[in-house]
């Protein structure tokens, strides 16, 4: 089994008064006008897709994880999204070359998620779901009520800024409170293969 590896502010709306004085013969009655009401910022959408091979301790093994995970953030929170959708699928092959090039390799687990919570911030990415297909190695996992809860972390480097990181988040051991959504773990390992997309149209460019 993997083990684990592991705003921008809101604007603020100002109500500004006017306040138009009515002649009297004692006093002039200031009146204020009423203040504009706040409009809620525009949903924005913001995910990760790709595939990336891990940089694991054994180089007979071939440790990948591949997602398409996306949310929408409506403003209530900077990072995470109200609503998040995708897949994600983490797998191991065990064994082989020693020199870490593709051949037979003696063992294979997987596991297929669910998406059920991402999170973005800036490079960084968080992506959490439910088991809902599993190799030998997961099916205590799998077959738990409900499912168990894994996570994937990403550190999505800009070209020439540093390097793609990634990480995965095992679920705690039965009978403990279950990974809490988007509470995966850093992404402390490196990347030997492939690569991922980030997109967030909350940015904005200048």
């Amino acid at each position: 089994m993997i083990a684990s590896t592991l705003r921008p502010t809101v604007p603020l709306v100002l109500a500004l008064a006017t306040a138009a004085a009515a002649p009297t013969a004692t006093a002039a009655a200031a009146t204020a006008a009423p203040a504009p009401a706040a409009s809620a910022p525009a949903p924005a959408l913001a995910g990760i897709r790709g595939w990336a091979r891990m940089a694991y301790g054994d180089p007979r093994d071939d440790v990948r994880i591949l997602v398409d995970a996306h949310g929408l953030f409506d403003g209530r929170d900077p990072a995470v999204a109200a609503h998040s959708w995708g897949t994600f699928r983490i797998q191991h092959f065990m064994g082989g070359p020693s020199d870490g090039s593709d051949g037979p390799r003696p063992g294979f687990n997987w596991g297929d998620f669910r998406v059920d919570c991402v999170r973005v911030d800036g490079a960084d990415v968080a992506v959490t779901g439910r088991l809902v297909d599993a190799g030998p190695i997961w099916q205590e996992f799998l077959h738990r009520t409900p499912p168990a809860r894994m996570g994937v972390s990403f550190h999505v480097a800009a070209p020439g800024s540093g390097e793609t990181r990634i990480g995965v988040t095992a679920p705690p051991p039965a009978g403990e409170p279950e990974l809490a959504p988007c509470a995966a773990g850093p992404a402390e390992a490196g990347t030997t293969a492939g690569g991922y997309t980030l997109t967030d149209t909350r940015r904005r460019s200048g």
